[in-house]
């Protein structure tokens, strides 16, 4: 396995994220610690307090954790958390079918690689951790997966319909499992590894199971063995141990609007863009259906979205301390939560979410905290053999496969250094008139009866002259046709869906071609901590 760097600032990443990588300082009112600066990284881990009950966070964490599998490295972990200077590198991901697309795996393998690099560096015990999205709601964002084609990409739905979707973690499969399940394994090739592949998958991923315990197990049979545990809100214990962050979301509104908001205007002022809307509330309601439903806040009263339900201030943080489980936080708030759950040092994000914490410092701040290391999420498209064997036979690089296919195949018609063969054939045309002419005169002069046939031969060369020029117009034609063909192919394969390879193919299709055991060897490669600030190429 071979990486090759590219540049961020070439592909389709936001000016934000771009800027967070490569000029940290235009944005460094915006957050903690620059990730790349090793004497501030250093301070901060040394100073790093975590100001939760750290036995009682264990304890719902081993409750979690207990529910999908049992291995020692797992329990060493847990057991790790409880010392008083442990401290966790956090991730985490929408709850997806067949455990989503390949960023997901890059997410949780960097949050492994910089735990070990903590513990190696600055001698900190460091735990790697994985936060389950599972208060999420919108089922349609994970309700597709991709796969590649050899000349296409593919894409299959999971077939659910409800009125009111419940949150995702929640939701059971049913027999729409099944045929999705085949449309998938059908559209990917058999492999020596496909039986031990969909054998993990199926033991995981069954019927009458919900999205989130599916999603949990494939994730820690997969990653568990590097000691990585799973963390999240979605239970009554949790929600209890954190409610006194959802009661100061209420009394704290105003405070944590201005903050969001004032932080959210520097952004667009200096020329960045807000990921996420600023909203007075950040709060939904769990209905009796298991609906999550926003909160709005309105001249000082809470109100749910299509229910008649109301509260004053007080009635509401009385309702969050009598039943905390019926509240759940939205994308501003979940961090917060997230760290008063975690002795979290810092957190491994994708380009969206540095974008949203770029947000957060002073919302931070309102909670008494401040935010964690923003660790970038390894970047890679993943090169099969296939594709490495005619990229050098193309004129593009691989920034350029990020263009329309109908623009690659336009600069390569107007850049094609084929020969023009039109003016070798007529300059071989005069030669041989010139020759040719002088020889049925001579002909002629000893037999005059004989130029008739002298003229018959010469046009027959003309004849199949240009049958030869027919003949080369196609193969140069054909040519052009091999070449375009394999833009299509490489541009598939790189770009699927004009996206960058790692948001839109599912990881399990690398893992039914090179088999299931394929991300071991990715953490001691990613010990090379500058990997993080470049997109890579990754050559099988």
């Amino acid at each position: 396995m071979k990486l090759d760097p590219k540049s961020f600032n070439d592909l389709p990443f936001t000016h934000l994220f771009k800027t967070y990588i490569s000029d940290f300082g235009k944005l460094e009112s915006h957050f903690e610690t620059n990730p790349f600066d090793e004497n501030r990284v250093q301070k901060r881990v040394d100073n790093f307090k975590f100001k939760g009950e750290r036995n009682k966070s264990v304890q719902i964490l081993k409750e979690l954790n207990a529910q999908f599998i049992n291995l020692p490295q797992v329990s060493e972990s847990l057991e790790k958390l409880k010392n008083d200077k442990a401290v966790a590198v956090v991730t985490g991901q929408q709850l997806t079918l067949y455990g989503g697309t390949l960023f997901t795996v890059f997410k949780i393998l960097t949050a492994i690689s910089t735990a070990a690099s903590i513990e190696r560096k600055y001698k900190r015990p460091a735990v790697p951790v994985f936060w389950l999205a599972d208060e999420d709601h919108d089922f349609k964002e994970i309700a597709a997966i991709g796969v590649l084609q050899p000349e296409d990409f593919e894409k299959h739905t999971l077939d659910k319909e409800l009125e009111n979707y419940p949150r995702v973690a929640e939701m059971k499969f049913g027999k729409e499992l099944n045929s999705f399940r085949e449309s998938l394994k059908s559209s990917m090739i058999e492999t020596d590894f496909t039986q031990e592949l969909w054998s993990l998958l199926d033991s995981c991923y069954k019927t009458g199971h919900t999205i989130g315990e599916s999603f949990a197990k494939l994730v820690m049979t997969l990653f568990a063995k590097h000691g990585l545990i799973l963390a999240g809100s979605n239970s009554k214990s949790a929600k209890i141990f954190t409610k006194d962050v959802l009661k100061l979301s209420v009394s704290k509104a105003e405070d944590l609007f201005n903050s969001l908001k004032k932080t959210s205007d520097e952004l667009l002022n200096k020329g960045f863009h807000n990921q996420v809307q600023v909203q007075k509330s950040n709060l939904f309601w769990i209905d009796d259906e298991n609906v999550r439903r926003k909160i709005n806040l309105e001249n000082g009263i809470w109100s749910v979205d299509g229910l008649d339900i109301e509260w004053n201030n007080a009635e509401l943080i009385q309702n969050i301390d009598t039943a905390p489980e019926k509240f759940s936080p939205n994308v501003f708030l979940r961090p917060v939560l997230q760290d008063m759950l975690l002795p979290g040092i810092a957190y491994v994000a994708g380009p969206g979410e540095v974008a949203y914490y770029a947000q957060m410092n002073r919302f931070y701040d309102t909670f008494g905290l401040k935010t964690p290391i923003i660790i970038p999420r390894f970047s890679g498209t993943i090169v099969e053999s296939g594709v490495d064997r005619v990229l050098p036979k193309l004129p593009f690089s691989f920034e350029e496969y990020s263009k329309r296919i109908e623009d690659l195949e336009s600069d390569f018609i107007d850049h094609s250094d084929a020969p023009d063969i039109e003016p070798v054939f007529n300059e071989w045309k005069k030669q041989f008139e010139k020759i040719s002419t002088s020889k049925v005169n001579q002909i002629a002069g000893i037999d005059p009866t004989l130029k008739g046939s002298s003229e018959k031969v010469k046009a027959q060369f003309y004849t199949e002259l240009d049958k030869l020029k027919g003949k080369v117009y196609r193969a140069l034609k054909n040519q052009d046709s091999i070449q375009l063909q394999r833009i299509r192919k490489v541009k598939s394969q790189l770009f699927p869906n004009e996206n960058l390879q790692e948001r839109e193919i599912a990881f399990i299709y690398f893992m039914n071609k090179y088999g299931v055991n394929i991300w071991d060897d990715f953490p001691d490669l990613l010990r090379d901590e500058n990997l993080l600030k470049s997109h890579n190429l990754i050559h099988l």
